[in-house]
């Protein structure tokens, strides 16, 4: 590894966050890789002329995150596996920005373009067909009066966790995990609207559409449908 970047001079600001900074810098640009052991804090506190505990807050702050681990005895290392507390930051972040509903759904239908694309690519019909089968027990669910909104909500969840899964990319999956968090009351909201409305099978008919154009393998129904897609979450939640 290379070091020199760690150890450059220091611009003026939170020692700690420009700490944790570099490394995230040297893990983006490849200087550090998944295993490697980081300097020590008395390395970085030497090389750098900063106190320790301004060192040790930075690499707390990188083990909260899920993005290094300590190792007694032996030091402080780059996680070799994916943590979901690496999302949790962004998490945070995109709940506690302003945004507006408008915005919220275009990240929502920007996401859905891309999983629909990713199925039709890499999902098997057997995949499929299982998928169709989460869309007709959503569809049963909304029309069962005696079901309440946490096992309609529910039934909708696992349609879309299936769908993100037979993407078979894990940069998706993981992105979805953070997605799924951020719309939980959109889509609660939706399904609450739907049937307040008299519009049960609103949404599961888009699902069964949904699956429909992937059964096809139909890449330029993709976003005629999206748009479709967007109008229908705008009438239930705008």
């Amino acid at each position: 590894m290379n070091i020199n970047k760690l150890f450059a001079d220091l611009p003026k600001g939170s020692i700690s966050e420009i700490i944790m900074q570099r490394i995230t810098d040297a893990l983006i640009d490849g200087e550090l890789k998944p295993g490697d052991k980081i300097p020590t804090e008395m390395e970085f506190s030497e090389n750098l002329g900063v106190s320790r505990n301004a060192v040790r807050e930075a690499i707390k702050m990188l083990v909260a995150f899920g993005v290094l681990e300590i190792r007694r005895s032996e030091g402080t290392f780059v996680v070799k596996d994916y943590n979901n507390k690496m999302l949790d930051p962004l998490v945070y972040g995109l709940i506690l920005s302003e945004h507006s509903m408008e915005e919220l759904l275009e990240f929502k239908i920007g996401i859905a373009c891309t999983i629909l694309y990713l199925a039709m690519a890499n999902a098997s019909d057997e995949e499929l067909a299982r998928l169709r089968e989460y869309g007709e027990t959503f569809k049963k669910v909304m029309n069962d009066d005696s079901a309440d909104l946490n096992a309609k909500y529910s039934a909708s969840l696992k349609y879309n966790e299936f769908l993100s899964d037979i993407t078979h990319n894990r940069m998706q999956v993981e992105l979805d995990v953070v997605v799924h968090k951020l719309a939980k009351f959109t889509r609660s909201k939706s399904i609450s609207v739907s049937v307040e409305r008299g519009m049960v099978n609103a949404l599961p008919d888009n699902y069964l559409e949904e699956v429909s154009i992937l059964e096809n393998r139909d890449k330029s129904a993709i976003i005629p449908f999206i748009d479709k897609r967007l109008n229908l979450w705008r009438e239930l939640l705008l």
